[in-house]
């Protein structure tokens, strides 16, 4: 039974001066699972909601839904469907609205959130809920209502490696009990047990391919960092590269002395029980799963929770938001969220203008990052993807003295993650220091130092520096660019 097709579709957004999709062909049947890859920007994610939701686009050809279709969409940034405020609440809502009783309504809500690894009490906030677990908890609210067509777009992203291993023991096992699942992945590889096709768009056209691109090694970012056994901590200004300017004369950017980070009326989420320094040229990891405070150690970094002002020093001064300018760029895991303005360029500007700096920087930064073509494009149409180039490249532009990132490779193909990397190693080269997020242990031999996180303690390592110091001494090709 062929429960979705596309027969000769062709679309085109809104302003744009060429077609997006030309006349694409595609059919999913009982059972299989599809796999649609491409580069950042492609398409991927309007496809999947064009096949979901035809009547929201104005396109030419035929998408057809059969009678029996029962579709789930579980979009790349869960925020945008999720509408309770307890997990509870989220799962059970398309329970009601289909009349189940409540005595059966709990039942079905417990085993969603078991499916997916989402192991919290039912009367949860979802407000504080890290980006990832309420990826869970969107796949949950669309698994309870058991779809026989599931699309997913780009998950591997949003989870942890527990998470990743959770979603295609699910989807397996849904598979085999005749759901289809189409998803849109740019790592491919972790869910090559369960895909039955690859499809490849590119250039507006869908392609089916033999398998899914490969990651070249040489960019893969999610590779286990290489952490120097008996290296002790104090020693951390020894590892750094002679080679980096310190053009504040502040070798110390950031020290965080021992504190405890936790939501009101709720047990503590994260520890940190050692005094951590970001110095120049510094580039630390910091790693953990879903849910374990990642993003919330950030927030309190920048200040925008400031339970714990007095004990993060910044530039040697307390912590508090907004005081610090151009000096500090944070890069939300959200990019959205942070994108304001009518196009790219407009986006860059802003920053500059508001601390009075060369508005040329703006053009510079989108140069380096090879995104000028999209520079008077509206960053609210812009793939997930493209969002994240953008609001990373609207805190590069300011040239800040500490950068947060938080999670910033999320949508971004090999070609870009290299872009990104060039640019940071520029940006260390010039004294700045960068702490980075991420679900796994990333970039690897590049890190100088480690902050991990596991059972609500965050600990420091440092780790091997010779890539580290290979990183910071290798931004040839950015010397070539006029600054």
């Amino acid at each position: 039974m062929t429960l979705l097709a596309l027969h000769e579709v062709v679309f085109r957004q809104y302003s744009a001066t060429e077609d997006l999709f030309h006349q694409l062909n595609f059919s999913v049947s009982a059972g299989e699972c599809h796999c649609i890859c491409g580069v950042t920007g492609a398409g991927k994610s309007t496809l999947l909601q064009l096949m979901a939701m035809p009547s929201d686009f104005d396109y030419q050809g035929e998408v057809i839904h059969h009678s029996e279709l029962r579709l789930g969409l579980v979009m790349q940034d869960p925020n945008v469907q999720l509408i309770r405020e307890s997990i509870g609440a989220e799962v059970a809502f398309g329970l009601e609205n289909i009349a189940i009783s409540a005595t059966e309504m709990i039942g079905q809500v417990e085993q969603a959130l078991k499916l997916v690894g989402l192991d919290l009490p039912l009367d949860s906030l979802v407000i504080n809920l890290s980006l990832g677990q309420k990826y869970r908890l969107m796949l949950a609210a669309q698994l309870v209502l058991t779809p026989n067509l599931i699309l997913i777009d780009e998950p591997w992203a949003q989870l942890d490696n527990v998470g990743v291993k959770e979603l295609v023991d699910a989807l397996k096992s849904l598979i085999d009990s005749g759901v289809s699942v189409i998803m849109t992945e740019h790592h491919s590889g972790a869910f090559a047990g369960i895909i039955d096709t690859y499809w490849l768009l590119d250039n507006g056209l869908l392609k089916q391919q033999d398998s899914g691109p490969k990651q070249a090694k040489s960019v893969c970012p999610f590779t286990r960092a290489k952490v120097k056994a008996n290296l002790p901590v104090n020693d951390a200004a020894t590892q750094k590269s002679p080679s980096i300017a310190d053009t504040d004369n502040t070798a110390t950017k950031l020290t965080i002395f021992p504190l405890t980070i936790q939501f009101e009326d709720a047990q503590p989420l994260l520890q940190i029980k050692q005094t951590l320094h970001a110095n120049s040229g510094d580039l630390i990891g910091v790693f953990g799963e879903n849910g374990c405070g990642k993003s919330s150690l950030l927030n309190q970094i920048v200040g925008i929770d400031n339970s714990n002002q007095s004990d993060i020093l910044f530039l040697n001064k307390p912590i508090k938001l907004g005081s610090f300018g151009k000096d500090l760029g944070f890069l939300m895991q959200r990019p959205s969220r942070q994108l304001f303005e009518m196009t790219v360029m407009q986006e860059l500007e802003f920053s500059l203008k508001r601390f009075g700096l060369p508005l040329a920087q703006a053009s510079e930064i989108l140069t380096q990052l090879e995104i000028s073509h999209i520079a008077h494009q509206s960053p609210h149409k812009l793939s997930y993807g493209q969002q994240h180039l953008v609001a990373l490249a609207s805190v590069l532009c300011i040239k800040p003295k500490l950068l947060l990132l938080d999670d910033p490779f999320a949508g971004l193909d090999n070609r870009y993650f290299s872009e990104v990397i060039e640019v940071l190693k520029h940006f260390l080269h010039q004294g700045g220091a960068i702490i980075v997020t991420s679900h796994r242990p990333i970039l690897e031999n590049l890190i100088n130092k480690s902050w991990q996180i596991t059972d609500r303690e965050l600990t420091e390592q440092l780790c091997n520096v010779s890539g580290y110091q290979e990183l910071v001494m290798s931004s040839a090709r950015f010397q070539q660019v006029n600054l």
